[in-house]
């Protein structure tokens, strides 16, 4: 099942007023962020890799498949 934007903030509304967090409106400014984050997060790794494969003469996107498949085993 997919989720929406909407729906994922409502759910996360509903939740913490569950759980009455007295910070909420800093919890949803903190999810806000996350797709910033994330973006900033890709960016520094894809640089960090590219300068990983050049002194070996790989193609960083091999050491990138690499580092993902480290990333998502179990």
């Amino acid at each position: 099942m997919k989720l929406t934007k909407e729906q994922l903030v409502t759910i996360i509304e509903e939740e913490l007023a569950m759980i009455e967090v007295d910070d909420g409106e800093k919890v949803m400014a903190a999810i806000a962020d996350i797709p910033k984050t994330a973006n900033t997060i890709a960016d520094k790794t894809k640089e960090e890799i590219e300068s990983l494969a050049e002194p070996s003469g790989l193609d960083p996107s091999v050491l990138a498949q690499a580092v993902a498949a480290l990333l998502t085993a179990d």
